[in-house]
């Protein structure tokens, strides 16, 4: 599965939150724990980190939480003082999230699926 494209704006020094309901085959995608075969517990997770560029070292974090019911919701988000250390100057980014699967005894990844990316814009704010 290619992950979707989606261009989103943050406005620098406000918060900002977009909902997805991740769906198979038309029905929400459920993110509850399971237990597998040999009673291990796999869990779920969600990442998002935006970049200047695809090879730049220097990431920032978007929030990225998981609605552990059968929903199929997840919330990329943006704090107005998100990686406030290190504050990302205004301007377009590439971004992307993933979702994965683990192990909670080992924290081993057992599958990673890249849901969306895309760029993003960082609108510098007048008012600081």
């Amino acid at each position: 599965m290619t992950a979707a494209r989606y261009d989103i704006t943050i406005d620098q020094g406000s918060d900002f939150a977009l909902e997805l309901i991740v769906k198979d085959s038309g029905t929400a995608r459920s993110f509850d724990n399971t237990t597998n075969d040999g009673g291990q517990i796999l869990s779920w997770g969600a990442r998002a980190k935006y970049r200047k560029t695809l090879e730049a070292t220097t990431e920032y974090l978007l929030g990225a939480t998981i609605d552990t019911s059968t929903t199929g919701k997840i919330t990329l988000s943006h704090a107005h003082n998100a990686n406030s250390a290190d504050p990302a100057p205004a301007g377009t980014y590439l971004y992307d999230l993933e979702v994965y699967q683990y192990n909670t005894d080992t924290n081993a990844e057992l599958s990673v699926t890249r849901l969306i990316g895309g760029s993003l814009t960082l609108k510098r704010e007048v008012t600081r």
